[in-house]
């Protein structure tokens, strides 16, 4: 199974677009993301999650051994996805989802 990984930087696209994410800490269950817009600084922790790649999207065909890791939506924080804007608690958080 090959898994591709989040990068360790990256420019938001979407409902994220106009804020910079930077990895700060990682380890094999969990992703903490130092997060920046125009004038604004948080942290992002949450669990990794894995979705099969799309090989055709109209006919919704999906690979059986190649994945990638997936970013939160807005609606998965508070459930697998948190945010705070403060590093001690962004740790605390993610040593707690890293159990």
């Amino acid at each position: 199974m090959n898994i591709k990984k989040l990068p360790e930087n990256f420019e938001g696209k979407g409902e994220v677009k106009g804020f910079e994410f930077r990895q700060v800490k990682r380890s094999e269950k969990t992703l903490l993301y130092e997060v920046y817009s125009a004038n604004f600084k948080h942290f992002e922790v949450f669990a990794i999650k894995t979705t099969p790649v799309c090989l055709d999207f109209e006919n919704r065909v999906y690979s059986e051994t190649d994945f990638k890791e997936i970013y939160p939506k807005s609606k998965d924080f508070g459930s697998w996805a948190f945010t705070t804007r403060k590093l001690l608690r962004a740790v605390d958080l993610f040593e707690s989802l890293n159990v």
